[in-house]
């Protein structure tokens, strides 16, 4: 009997061990998932060998040096872009950069594309309040003879009139479905207001202005900007650049250049925006950008706005998301991002939602944005947010042609000549009291605030707010509504 008992015990201690493993394992598996394992080192990220310099036509030559890669990628970055069409005429940068591929003068249009295909070549058209980026890619074995077919589109379009008309009209259209998306007329209107008086475009187009735009100030916009003087060549491929130097300047040397003088862009200030303005679409969805200027690109508030972004909204894990979507359920999504014109950033926010609940996403976002530079900044949100930075650099230079665009964008923006290879020195020293501080230099004033959805459906969700000014999809006022009375309406 004492035997048995005293083996009824064992097992008793055994499956009260047993059962305090559990409980230590569960809650060491807690602690994981609210703290996840710190990164492990990083591998420093080397740009391939970046030389450069300048052809006698002021043209510079970039060269990004990657050996036994068979395949080449060309980008032409020319310092133009819907900043320089005139008022009247916005679009004409983007409907001049996309005639260059519509036929040269020895080559129609479907000439040049059946000659594009036999060489394997490919190409596409990015167009920027600054630049106008073209982006070719093909392989070695074709490289003097793509180059010599790029080259003849800079010196020698035609500018056919037929063609021209078949862009216009295209352009025409994409427009108008821009004006469809709530999200997307709605940034176009905030970043009108933002940049109004300066004198600046900062890329946005007026339909109604493409139908102006004629063969002659197509070919006036070619003569004046699209200049090897105004232009950067990035070659990225088996080459080093007294060789590029030597191929580019024979194949692009009918490109000439010509004097050029344009105002310098201004610097916007950061700004305080009281009055809310809403854009009145017929769409039952309901888009909220709001944002304001920052230091433009190479500050030294670069690195700690990229975190400060990534608290805010810069993925599905970000304070906006998390809170207005997972938790509340109030949007969408709600995201912020950075972008950077030629002397000026811009820091804002996207969020969509229901009109019923368009007042209190407002409300939620300002509340976010009005936290940071008060509160003290968690160290492992902080770090999470940087470790989050970090692991996605990498995915973001994966393809040859975005590593190229980066480096061409880098002398654009005339940054240092190793800001991307210190991209994680520069990230990882970033601290709370640095993300704090630029917090309260960019985030302390009221930001402007775009609300573009269907109005009357929005009423009852924004009584609280004191004035809202209230724009047709023509961007004209229309009516001013004060604590959720509307007044001055044109009817």
């Amino acid at each position: 009997m004492k035997l048995i008992g005293s083996s009824k015990s064992k097992d008793f201690l055994t499956g009260i061990l047993l059962l305090l493993f559990c409980f230590l394992s569960l809650q060491s598996q807690e602690r994981f998932r609210r703290n996840p394992p710190y990164p492990e080192p990083l591998n420093s990220i080397k740009f391939p060998p970046i030389e450069s310099g300048f052809l006698s036509s002021g043209l510079r030559v970039v060269t990004m040096t990657r050996l036994n890669r068979p395949l080449f990628n060309l980008l032409i970055i020319v310092q133009a872009g819907e900043n320089d069409s005139p008022r009247q005429l916005s679009g004409l940068a983007t409907v001049t950069a996309q005639m260059l591929l519509k036929g040269t003068l020895s080559l129609s249009s479907q000439a040049l594309e059946e000659r594009m295909e036999s060489l394997g070549l490919s190409g596409s058209i990015e167009v920027r309040a600054d630049y106008i980026l073209y982006s070719f890619s093909f392989l070695e074995e074709n490289l003097e003879d793509c180059l010599r077919l790029i080259g003849s589109l800079f010196y020698e379009p035609s500018f056919s009139s037929l063609e021209l008309a078949a862009v216009k009209r295209d352009f025409y259209y994409q427009q108008l479905g821009r004006k469809k998306d709530p999200e997307k007329c709605g940034y176009d209107f905030f970043l009108t207001r933002l940049f109004a008086g300066s004198g600046y475009n900062p890329g946005v187009v007026d339909e109604d202005s493409i139908r102006n735009i004629s063969q002659k100030d197509v070919i006036s916009f070619h003569q004046r900007f699209i200049r090897p003087n105004n232009s950067i060549i990035v070659l990225d491929g088996n080459i080093n650049l007294n060789n590029a130097s030597l191929k580019i300047s024979q194949s692009f040397n009918r490109w000439v250049s010509r004097p050029l003088e344009r105002p310098p862009v201004p610097r916007l200030r950061n700004m305080n925006y009281e009055t809310v303005l809403f854009l009145d679409l017929p769409t039952p969805d309901v888009s909220v950008i709001m944002g304001n200027t920052v230091s433009p690109p190479g500050s030294d508030d670069y690195y700690a706005l990229l975190v400060l972004n990534q608290l805010i909204g810069g993925s599905p894990t970000s304070r906006l998301f998390l809170n207005l979507r997972e938790s509340r359920g109030l949007a969408y999504y709600a995201f912020s991002q950075l972008s950077y014109f030629k002397n000026n950033g811009l820091f804002w926010i996207r969020s969509k939602s229901s009109a019923q609940s368009v007042g209190q996403v407002v409300k939620e976002i300002l509340a976010q944005m009005n936290s940071l530079p008060e509160e003290r900044i968690d160290p492992h949100e902080l770090e999470k947010a940087k470790a989050y930075l970090a692991g996605r650099f990498p995915l973001e230079n994966q393809h040859p042609e975005q590593m190229a665009k980066r480096v061409g964008l880098q002398f654009v923006f005339q940054l240092p000549s190793d800001f991307w290879n210190r991209y994680y020195e520069n990230l990882l020293v970033v601290s709370s009291e640095k993300v704090q501080e630029v917090a309260r230099q960019y985030l302390t004033r009221q930001p402007l605030v775009v609300i573009s959805g269907d109005f009357r459906s929005c009423l009852d969700a924004l009584a609280d707010l004191n004035k809202i000014e209230i724009y047709n999809e023509k961007g004209q006022l229309k009516a001013i509504c004060e604590k959720g009375v509307v007044k001055n309406a044109n009817r």
